[in-house]
């Protein structure tokens, strides 16, 4: 079984960290995750590993630069980028309702994980990584 390397961001360090553990300790692959605080502190680290990456996971709204212009610098330097795209705001009741569900169905990712995460979601995540759900 080869090792799958993820990146995972959200700008509230302990749900990146979270995500890191959940996904080493129950997925059904090898996954070495590394956890950031930062969007663009992960792109720069993509930058130079790219290769090796197979997934990011990102949350969608952070401060400053959000989930929507990281997967796109993303796609620039590796189209082919497994992404996971995490967000507390896809159910809102506020007047924008459905807007930011809409927007995050546009950037087409492999997978949409609405916080709290559904019970299925690491066996979601690992047909990913088999690469049987695109």
């Amino acid at each position: 079984m080869s090792v799958k390397y993820i990146y995972a961001v959200d700008d509230y360090p302990l749900a990146a960290y979270t995500v890191k553990r959940t996904i080493e300790r129950f997925s059904t692959k090898e996954c070495v995750v590394s956890d950031f605080d930062s969007p663009l502190v992960l792109l720069d680290s993509f930058r130079e590993d790219y290769e090796k990456i197979d997934m990011v996971v990102t949350d969608y709204e952070m401060p400053g630069f959000r989930g929507d212009e990281l997967i796109v610098r993303l796609r620039e330097i590796k189209p082919e980028i497994k992404i996971v795209v995490i967000s507390a705001w896809l159910d809102s009741n506020d007047s924008g309702k459905g807007l930011v569900k809409k927007e995050v169905e546009a950037l087409h990712p492999n997978l949409i994980l609405s916080k709290p995460f559904p019970d299925d979601w690491i066996e979601r995540f690992d047909e990913i990584l088999d690469n049987k759900v695109d």
